[in-house]
Order: C-alpha cells, then structure tokens, then sequence
C-alpha cells in the first residue's frame, strides 16, 4: 500500500506490517540531474521494514517478518492485523498529509487463557550510506532532557577503555524512562519515534546482523495483559527534514535533533540562521547570503579587531624597549616585570588589548559555524561557476597522479592567510618563528577546510579577506597620523 501526498510518498508492506520506503518529495538525493527523491528508510536485517515490532514476549515468534493482512485502508490510514493462538495485534497507520509525520497505534488483544506482558517494541533500522563525515549518520535519543548520540558505526562498540583492559562482546546502550524521542538522523535528515508516554519508554541501541547497520529502538515497560483484556500504545512518527522550524512546531523538544553547538552557543545559531535566510530572501543566493552575513559580522566586531590590530601594532613599536628591559633585568624577573608593566602604562598600552577582543569574537565564529553546518537550506545550494554545493566541498577536478580533488576555494583561502599574516603587525615572536608560522598556519588551515563544505570556506575565506582590507586600512591610518 502506498500513501502520496505533496510532501512525501510512503509504501507499506504486510510483511512485518511496516513502512519499506519513504521518500521526500521536495529533497533530492544528490545535484544530479536524474538523481531521485530522498529515501529515508533503510532495510534492516534480512530486510525487515521500518516500524516493525518483534513481540517476541508473546511466544509467537518474531513478528519483525510475520504477515500481517491489510484489514482496511483509505488515501491516509491503513490498518494490519495478526493473529495466533488467541492473541491478536493490530497496527494502525494514520499519516499527516500536510506535514512529516504519521502516527502509529498498536493494540494487543488477549483472548487466550495466559497472561501475557507485552513491550510494544518499535524498530527503525538504519544502514550507513557512507556519509561525508562518520558522525554524520547516528542513532540518537533524548533521555531525562538530554541528548546523547552515538554514530552509526560505533553502535555495539564496546569502546577503547574496554579494548584496551581485553572486554569483548557488543554493548546495547539502553536508556529508560523519561524518553522524549528516539532517533535515527543524518546530517540533515531525521526519522524520530515519540512516545505517547514517555515516563513509560524505554530505549535501545542495537548492533546489526551486518556490519555498519544498527537499530533504534523505542519499548515500553511491559503491560499485564491478562485474558480477554486489550492493551495500546501510540507512538509518534517524524520523518522528514532537519528545518527547526518543522521540528519546534512537531513539538518534544524535536527540534534538540539538530546540532546547534553548545548550550551557550545555540541561540548565537539560532540568529545566524535566521540571518541567513532573511538575507537569502531579499538576494536568493545562499553564497551571496553567506558573504553579506560575513560582512555583517565583520562590521558589528570591527570596533573590537580595530582595538585588537591598535593594540599590537603598540606592541610592535615597543618591542626593542622591551628587549632592553629583558637583558637589562636578565637575572631580575620582579624587577623586569614591573619596568614592564611601567612601560606599557607609559605608552598607553594593555599587554591584554591583542588577547580580549579575539577572545570575544570566539563565540560569534562557533555560532556561524554551526549555523552555516547544520543550515538544511545549504543542501545542494549552488553559488555560482563550480560551486554546485555549498552544503559539500566543492570540486573541480581530480589530480591524476595523487588521486585527490582539485578545490579552489581552500586554496584562495591558504593564500588570504598569508597576506593577512603579512599585514599582521609582529609583536614578540622571534622573526625565525614568525617565518615558519607565516607558512604553517596556512597549510594547516588549507589541508583542514580542504574537507570542509564549500559554504564554510566561503565564509573563512570572505572573513580573511575583509580582515586584510581592515589591516590594510588601518596600517594606513597609522601612517597618515604620525
């Protein structure tokens, strides 16, 4: 059976009573001409659905690959029922048309003579599809108000603690009680179960039959059933994209599922995103959006770097002073210290004036970084020429002999990290020190963004350059002055 709607197609199969696919209709899975929608659901072991529940506490058997008959369906509810030895389970699907989202019932009937304690388990299988990043594909659940996630390919893992002391065996992480969600979520994609009692909920990480292949579980505390008594659960379902706007309105702290940084960061997100897309509405183009929130950023932190690049050009003019006072009061630290400290009061100058404003600037970088990282808008967003991607590194070519992609933009970057540490005034460092850091740091941050998504290295790169414009005119300044 198959559901369509104008947001996502969904099939359903009486073969465990489950979801075997559910694509969206708005996403595509790569920039490809022919590519074709998004497919959220993965088979599980022996290929059992999504949505399956094993039952095994009822003796029946494992009714992940039972069949199920179809009892009744419309173009938004289907429902599916199996029965045995006087016991019935009964599954109903009723799906959202104008949002993400479904609900599942599940009924169990006791007309034997046994009590029986079901658990009302659910599994969502999820296989690895070789993401750009290993973390990027994980399971993830939201117990007693936290997060805690676990990438796809260390579901099961004992861990390096456990190696290293010579524990063997896999690891099923369980979490009970208190359960919001649980999840099984890419990058910018997420398919999330809600419990309709989360004080209630238990849930599990399962290692697969197959390797990088793992289950997202979401159980209940078993129920008594007795004979000729009924017992139901309803869980929840999202399956849909990672927009936090979406999620927030889905509502049990869905939206948590997207990764905005640390706690104190998240509402610095909150705002690039915003910005972001307010500046993407008025010039629909993510790469001019991201320039423009560069140079926004750059304009609010300018008074902060002007103090910053001031502060230690200060400190370059008095760097011969300073060496004097060293090897004046070689064998006097107290001494050199205050005749220090009574310079720079002298000149005017804070020894900290270079550290504080970077120090400041820290938060605003990590909020733009994570803005411009988990921003689903970015998804196969071109800028212009070659730049196809702003969510992924961009490419030109590949370099026959080495095997490697040619990337522009973290090559144009490299080179703005030298002129801008050209531009940059030297304070103590030794000038050998300063010739080798002049080339490190820049083959550092190229070989580091050479993986990074071409939106970030866009981002660093406009950064560096309307620094060096900044230095540039600054050192001007100066001059002019004196």
């Amino acid at each position: 059976m198959r559901v369509e709607t104008p947001l996502y197609s969904a099939e359903l199969s009486t073969r465990g009573a489950g979801l075997v696919s559910w694509t969206l209709a708005k996403y595509r899975d790569s920039t490809a001409r022919d590519a074709g929608p998004v497919e959220l659901v993965t088979p599980g072991a022996n290929d059992a659905v999504a949505l399956a529940t094993p039952f095994l506490e009822l003796g029946l058997g494992d009714l992940t690959l039972a069949s199920f008959r179809l009892v009744s369906h419309d173009d938004a509810t289907a429902v599916f029922e199996y029965a045995a030895s006087g016991l019935t389970v009964r599954k109903t699907f009723a799906f959202d048309r104008e949002r993400y989202e479904a609900r599942l019932s599940i009924e169990v009937r006791n007309d034997s003579q046994q009590t029986v304690n079901p658990g009302f388990w659910v599994a969502w299988p999820m296989v690895q599809r070789g993401a750009p990043r290993y973390f990027d594909e994980r399971l993830s659940v939201m117990h007693e108000g936290t997060v805690r996630r676990i990438p796809l390919g260390s579901v099961g893992d004992p861990g390096f603690l456990a190696k290293l002391t010579g524990s063997s065996g896999t690891v099923t992480p369980t979490f009970e009680g208190d359960i919001d969600w649980v999840a099984a979520e890419s990058r910018y994609f997420l398919a999330a179960m809600m419990p309709d009692v989360p004080r209630e909920a238990i849930a599990k990480f399962m290692k697969g039959e197959e390797p990088k292949q793992a289950d997202a579980l979401l159980g209940f505390r078993p129920v008594e059933l007795p004979a000729s008594h009924l017992a139901s659960r309803e869980i929840e379902i999202y399956v849909g994209p990672k927009d936090l706007t979406l999620l927030t309105a889905m509502g049990s702290h869905l939206e948590r599922t997207v990764d905005l940084g640390y706690a104190w960061v998240a509402p610095l997100t909150r705002g690039f995103s915003a910005l972001l897309r307010a500046s993407y509405s008025v010039i629909p183009n993510y790469g001019v959006a991201i320039i423009l929130l560069t140079v926004l950023v750059r304009v609010v932190t300018a008074p902060l770097t002007t103090r910053q690049m001031r502060s230690m050009a200060k400190m370059g003019t008095l760097q011969p002073r300073i060496k004097e006072l060293q090897e004046k009061y070689a064998d006097d630290r107290q001494r050199q210290s205050q005749e220090m400290m009574k310079l720079y009061k002298e000149s005017g100058v804070n020894p900290l004036g270079g550290c504080l404003p970077i120090l400041l600037q820290f938060p605003v970088f990590i909020g733009l970084y994570y803005a411009l990282q988990s921003s689903i808008d970015l998804r196969h967003a071109p800028f212009f020429g070659w730049i196809r991607d702003l969510s992924a590194p961009e490419q030109v070519a590949m370099i026959p002999i080495l095997d490697l992609p040619l990337r522009i933009l973290p090559l144009i970057m490299g080179a703005s990290m030298v002129l801008q540490q050209r531009l940059t005034p030297s304070t103590s460092m030794d000038p050998a020190q300063a010739r080798m850091m002049m080339t490190v740091m820049p083959v550092m941050f190229t070989v580091l963004f050479y993986q990074f998504p071409s939106g970030l290295v866009l981002y660093w790169l406009v950064s560096n350059l309307l620094a060096v414009g900044h230095q540039y005119w600054l050192k001007r300044s100066m001059s002019v002055a004196k």
